[in-house]
């Protein structure tokens, strides 16, 4: 649900408008209903005026592709026109960015918005791209802004520091779990803040109290304990790890520990500092392992959180000194977290999404040839921290990614719809594409850029990549087709000589609807999710310069919302 509430931020306010009450009765508000009503009118008219003109050109632009005959020597000349005149446009437009004093000074396949009294420089990347970190570090170096902001959730962005990273940055005390220690004995008390188990938030706000319980036969809860004890009367202390390195994962543990009876598990770390990210998140197969162990594929049912080692070993020596009188007595109110979690069967499923669809094939042929993946995104941390100033997250986690892309794969006569009127618009984002205007981003001609950028082994891994993904999908559509394809035949619908025909128009039906969709769901919807994101970070942090760094497909979506709703 916090994940839900996250997405629907509040609607940026309009430039100008500050909220407050002008005090003008029922009058203000007539002229300002009717104020609504003319500009809801115009934004209709402008609407169906768009609509009219997609469908014109949609119907000159199809006719023209597939209806008017052309020989080789036409259709190369007509092409060879486009690609001169698309080059002209280019040096154009590179002669007008360097009269321009905040273009000039960031790279071509960069942008940057003024507005409302704000400075946002965006760039817009690939993510296989050599290029792509130079051209942010040089941004951020140059524009020395207030905030940056990358297309990525906490939870990506963790799984891909590199250790280095993580060995000079700290956990935020603000994300890590407060607990208060008394001991009966002496009547001193104590806080110590943990950081968190991924699976914490399933009991948020539920208070947890009890004797702090160290096993010494059980060191390191491997085991379901030792001693009666009633369930929930105490929380286990143990260490991290394994004594001989056997598979000890925090899950593990803390099923062991509630079948012990505790109410939760504090954990004392190996080191002193704490991981910057939530404990717990293991990998596919050792999800697999811990629940073949346990016979369950939920969250563990009690919470898990890992002390510094300096207070976690004073809280071990504490329950050592204890004896047979009661030890010290731990007490904390279990903190909400929108960091995203999942479960076994979720993640199985998710795996199969991005297997079916390709995207996982082509990420894992990608890395399988070594090829560096997101490396924009730590340079902007890196740079942001030599400055120091914030690097934020904007981009939305999994779940939602793949709880949109069902949804809009749905056939639904609205998404129907949708489809349609997004084939209809194709010429126009053709045109849009192929010429870009001066404020957006030339997503084009950048892509030829980072592509002389790579290298020889990027490509080879790049086009692989792709023939994998590409097979894998096609012969999905054919057996969806297929499938279709017999049951109309043993309708009567379809002849069998006019089987193979009646595949292709089948497949080319479902890939007419899913492309648009696929686009929405992937591209659009989270344009809009990332600048809301970039909206609440901007007054959060009150920014007036900021550099947001974005995959090429996403820059000319943000710009166009900047542009049209503000900072």
């Amino acid at each position: 649900m916090d994940e839900e509430r996250a997405e629907l931020l509040e609607v940026p306010l309009r430039e100008g408008s500050d909220g407050s009450d002008s005090g003008q009765g029922s009058a203000g508000d007539r002229d300002g209903h009717s104020a609504d009503g003319v500009s809801g009118w115009r934004e209709g008219g402008h609407m169906l005026l768009d609509l009219l003109i997609d469908l014109l050109a949609s119907v000159a632009f199809w006719y023209v592709l597939l209806v008017v005959p052309a020989t080789d020597v036409q259709f190369y000349s007509a092409l060879g026109v486009v690609i001169l005149c698309m080059i002209m446009w280019r040096v154009y437009l590179v002669r007008c960015a360097a009269k321009d004093q905040l273009a000039a000074d960031i790279p071509y396949t960069c942008a940057c918005v003024q507005i409302s009294g704000k400075e946002l420089f965006l760039v817009a990347t690939v993510h296989i791209s050599p290029r792509a970190p130079r051209d942010v570090e040089a941004v951020i170096n140059s524009t020395k802004p207030d905030i940056t902001m990358i297309e990525l959730d906490d939870e990506r962005l963790d799984r891909m520091r590199e250790v280095p990273l993580e060995e000079v940055r700290v956990a935020k005390r603000e994300d890590l779990q407060p607990i208060k220690i008394k001991v009966p004995s002496t009547g001193a008390e104590m806080s110590i803040f943990a950081q968190r188990a991924l699976w914490n938030a399933e009991d948020a706000d539920d208070f947890v109290s009890g004797e702090v319980v160290f096993d010494e036969t059980d060191a390191y809860g491997l085991g379901e304990g030792s001693g009666p004890r009633e369930s929930g009367s105490h929380l286990a202390l143990i260490r991290r790890g394994s004594p001989d390195g056997e598979f000890a994962p925090f899950a593990l543990k803390a099923h062991n520990a509630f079948r012990a009876g505790a109410s939760a598990v504090l954990v004392v770390n190996q080191d002193e500092k704490l991981p910057i990210g939530r404990i717990g998140g293991g990998t596919l197969t050792g999800d697999v392992r811990v629940a073949a162990q346990t016979c369950s594929c939920g969250f563990p049912p009690i919470p898990v959180l890992l002390l510094p080692k300096a207070e976690g070993e004073q809280l071990l020596q504490l329950c050592k000194a204890a004896g047979p009188s009661r030890g010290p007595v731990a007490e904390f109110t279990v903190r909400d977290d929108t960091y995203p979690r999942r479960t076994l069967c979720r993640r199985l499923c998710q795996s199969s999404g991005l297997l079916l669809s390709g995207i996982g094939i082509l990420y894992g042929v990608i890395q399988c040839f070594d090829v560096e993946v997101g490396g924009e995104f730590l340079a902007a941390e890196i740079a942001a921290r030599a400055l120091g100033i914030p690097c934020t997250c904007i981009d939305v986690n999994l779940n939602m990614f793949w709880s949109r892309l069902g949804f809009a794969l749905l056939p639904t006569p609205c998404n129907l719809v949708k489809s349609a009127l997004a084939w209809l618009a194709f010429p126009r984002v053709c045109f849009q594409f192929l010429f870009p205007s001066r404020e957006a981003v030339d997503v084009f001609g950048g892509m030829f850029l980072h592509g002389a950028s790579f290298p020889l082994k990027t490509w080879v891994a790049f086009g692989l990549a792709g023939m994998c993904a590409s097979f894998v999908t096609n012969h999905i559509l054919m057996l969806i087709g297929s499938g279709a394809e017999l049951g109309a035949e043993e309708s009567g619908v379809v002849h069998k000589e006019d089987r193979e025909q009646a595949q292709v128009w089948i497949m080319l039906a479902i890939e007419l609807y899913m492309l648009p969709q696929i686009y929405d769901a992937v591209a659009a919807s989270r344009d809009e999710a990332m600048y809301r994101a970039i909206v609440t970070q901007c007054r959060q942090f009150g920014a007036r310069r900021m550099v947001v760094v974005v995959g090429a497909g996403h820059a000319n979506g943000i710009l166009q919302r900047v542009r049209a709703s503000g900072l």
